[in-house]
């Protein structure tokens, strides 16, 4: 189970790296925003999905198998005058004081221990964060005035959207943004925002986080922690 897990995590970074490289080189050269997007969720993908090629993981060899060297078939032991038998003796290392590195077998159910109690913290302070925001986000926000949602359905339309998003005005100090943890999709917009914004500058700002929705990168969020 120990290598099969490490087999999967090698491989999946392999794949991801080769992913993101092919990525930043479309954002370099050929300026296609839409595919370079399409890119790094592909490595997002990539990192929460079985592995397409495995990789094996090296067995580090041991001082067995550096003895076992000497008694291949067919290989004669080499042999060796008197006097490099006594020079042999005069420098051989007592057992006890041989350097014993440890072995790779050993080592692995750490870095696989390791490796999930990193994630499992996490997984629960990360969890612990997004439920505290969603709990204050709710506390401070109502639903946006009526004018304000008949512009979103108006945008959302010509966007090709099925369902229109709903509109929240928040107390909080935020940037406008696209949150969903489950349920109704909500476009948040800070009250401090809209007094300091003309009725052109809010359709911009509608616009904006419309697409968002329209891409669906509230998913892309929850991907990306997921990964």
């Amino acid at each position: 189970m120990t290598d099969l897990l490490l087999q999967s995590a090698v491989s999946n970074v392999c794949l991801s790296l080769a992913l993101a490289f092919a990525a930043i080189v479309v954002e370099m050269t050929a300026k296609r925003a839409a595919i370079a997007h399409l890119l790094w969720v592909l490595v997002l993908v990539k990192l929460v999905t079985p592995p397409i090629v495995t990789i094996p993981v090296i067995a580090m060899p041991g001082p067995s198998d550096c003895a076992a060297t000497s008694e291949l078939p067919g290989v004669a032991a080499p042999t060796t005058s008197i006097g490099a038998d006594i020079e042999a003796d005069v420098f051989k290392v007592p057992p006890a004081e041989q350097i014993n590195p440890a072995s790779w077998e050993q080592i692995k159910p750490v870095i696989l221990l390791v490796w999930l109690t990193g994630s499992g913290f996490i997984l629960i302070w990360s969890l612990m964060r997004v439920y505290r925001f969603d709990r204050l986000l709710r506390k401070g926000s109502e639903a946006a005035p009526l004018d304000l949602q008949a512009r979103a359905a108006r945008i959302a339309e010509r966007l090709g959207l099925k369902s229109v998003p709903m509109v929240c005005i928040t107390t909080a100090q935020l940037s406008p943004l696209v949150w969903w943890v489950g349920g109704e999709v909500r476009i948040v917009i800070p009250h401090s925002l809209l007094d300091q914004m003309d009725a052109k500058h809010v359709q911009w700002v509608l616009a904006h986080e419309l697409a968002h929705v329209c891409r669906r990168d509230y998913l892309v969020r929850w991907l990306e922690w997921l990964a």
